[in-house]
């Protein structure tokens, strides 16, 4: 029975190397930069969320990146992502090194906050105000606001 189970190993091995080949090339990198950046020592910390369930939620994103400082005034980051067609972007800078983004009344932002495509938000913001579909190489650009 044990060398029956061994004779098995070498196709069960492949497919776990296939399974990893497809994981990797299903995988994009988004190029970001970061501007505003008025307090050079806080981390940023970068949420990439790829459907709207719990945007703009920490805890829902696809993928969650820490560049800790000293900063310039505009980083430039490049994130290796999962394949999508449309991701959301949410990045603070944690300016008191507590590991998560404080707001008033649970709500407002108290540390400086960007979305990508920068909109203007008056309430929760929305998935679909904040998507984007970028070309290969294309630039992702957000202005950091307190």
């Amino acid at each position: 029975m044990i060398p029956h189970l061994f004779s098995r190993l070498p196709g069960a091995l492949i497919a776990l190397s296939l399974c990893g080949l497809a994981s990797a090339a299903s995988a994009a990198e988004l190029q970001l930069q970061i501007n505003k950046i008025a307090d050079r020592n806080g981390a940023l910390h970068v949420f990439v969320f790829t459907a709207p369930s719990g945007f703009p939620a920490e805890a829902s994103a696809s993928l969650h990146h820490v560049q800790n400082g000293p900063h310039e005034a505009s980083v430039k980051l490049k994130l290796d992502v999962p394949e999508s067609k449309e991701y959301a972007l949410m990045v603070y800078q944690d300016k008191n090194g507590d590991g998560r983004m404080n707001r008033f009344l649970g709500m407002i932002p108290q540390e400086p906050y960007a979305l990508s495509r920068n909109p203007k938000v008056i309430g929760k913001p929305s998935f679909a105000d904040s998507a984007v579909h970028p070309a290969v190489d294309e630039l992702i650009v957000l202005d950091l606001r307190d």
